[in-house]
């Protein structure tokens, strides 16, 4: 690893001009270093100080699915040409060369776009608008890029996405399920097997959206058209029809977004552990249900934009404790079997995909966590850092708790 610092800037930069800064009086940063993680864990110094970091603009190069793939070509070639290849390279640890970030130099973002290369602007939308590229953000683009190296998806698979909204990776997630019908023979192969993807969300103005950025993305129509929307809760998404469970699951479940506040200015000046905490069940009962809608062999990508355990880890921990108790349980017959689940499955974890981006920077997930919450006094079932001193006290004290029940 690189080196790192050991302390935070002296003035981070202000976030979308609000005004909170995330330095160490802020909550989010006091909950980041927890009990003196960042001590233990001194890549979440970085990690915070990239969140007072403009988000780099980022994109992926679509190799087909559309007619403008054809072009893909004369995209690269413009993309390395003098004009832009200082503003915008490939990722050094992307073996397909397929996508794409702003140079540290160039510090382009989204904001600045326009201003720093109208030029580079227009080559965006207009391959945005054609099908040749995809506006997408890295942390986005890994579930899919994980079920895909693993070959857990893949062209014929039958994919859920049970939360979809926005829908990038719908849509990148389609481009492989479906990817067989982008053969030049598909109108030959009447007997091809094509992919299919539900994209499900519960908001309808959500799932409008969806159904938008789908018909805007440029993909050739005989894609889009292996595209089912649903509109239903995701932790009680009902089974197929068919009878027929789904090849691969993508669960990029509802969050605090901690990890989102570079672009979404709301995240800051309003987070709370609270947030966290009321989620953690339905993040649960979302992964509860993709385990029983997989099929044998299958297997779900469970994501968030968030770095709080309690939404990531305390989430999977909980899902396997409870789908080892319903085994055990089941054997002993004590557990009415449901009509669309026969039996609980057995699940196991899998490791991230060894030949999926080699030189990526990973971390394994932590194994203990503690449970944040406000107190705005002695609480005997909590404790407050002591070395982190009081957290400003617009927001109260930040306290520690033991147990999910006791926060």
């Amino acid at each position: 690893d690189e080196p790192v610092d050991s302390s935070l800037p002296a003035s981070p930069q202000l976030l979308h001009n609000d005004h909170h800064r995330l330095n160490d009086s802020h909550p989010l940063f006091q909950a980041f270093n927890s009990n003196g993680r960042a001590k233990q864990y001194p890549h979440l110094l970085k990690y915070i100080n990239a969140l007072s970091r403009s988000l780099p603009l980022t994109f992926r190069l679509r190799k087909e699915g559309s007619a403008a793939t054809a072009q893909h070509d004369a995209v690269i070639q413009e993309l390395q040409s003098s004009q832009h290849n200082n503003l915008v390279s490939v990722v050094k640890y992307d073996p397909s060369q397929t996508i794409y970030q702003a140079t540290s130099e160039s510090e382009l973002s989204k904001s600045n776009l326009s201003k720093v290369s109208p030029s580079l602007k227009e080559l965006l939308v207009n391959g945005s608008q054609d099908g040749t590229l995809a506006r997408q953000e890295l942390g986005s683009m890994l579930p899919v890029l994980c079920l895909s190296a693993g070959n857990w998806l893949k062209p014929g698979s039958k994919v859920l996405d049970l939360c979809a909204s926005p829908g990038s990776k719908t849509l990148q997630a389609l481009e492989i399920a479906a990817s067989s019908s982008s053969s030049p023979k598909r109108n030959e192969t009447k007997n091809a097997k094509l992919g299919r993807v539900i994209a499900n969300d519960v908001h309808s103005a959500r799932l409008d959206s969806l159904k938008d950025a789908v018909d805007r993305s440029g993909l050739d129509d005989i894609l889009t058209s292996r595209v089912t929307y649903t509109n239903f809760d995701a932790s009680v998404f009902p089974p197929p029809k068919s009878g027929k469970l789904f090849d691969a699951i993508i669960a990029d479940v509802p969050c605090s977004g901690d990890g989102t506040i570079r672009k979404d200015k709301h995240i800051l000046p309003n987070w709370s552990p609270a947030t966290g905490n009321a989620l953690h069940g339905l993040q649960l009962k979302i992964l509860m249900r993709a385990l029983e809608l997989i099929k044998v062999g299958g297997v779900v990508c469970y994501s968030t934009c968030s770095l709080n355990p309690v939404e990531d880890e305390a989430v999977v921990a909980a899902a396997l404790k409870r789908m080892c108790n319903k085994n055990a349980r089941k054997k002993n017959g004590d557990v009415k079997v449901e009509k669309d689940v026969q039996s609980a499955p057995a699940v196991e974890l899998i490791e991230w995909p060894k030949d999926l981006l080699p030189d990526f920077k990973r971390r394994p997930g932590v194994e203990q966590w503690r449970i944040a919450g406000y107190s705005n006094s002695v609480d005997k079932d909590s404790t407050s850092d002591d070395d982190e001193g009081d957290v400003n006290d617009d927001f109260g004290q930040l306290s520690w708790y033991d147990s999910y029940e006791k926060a």
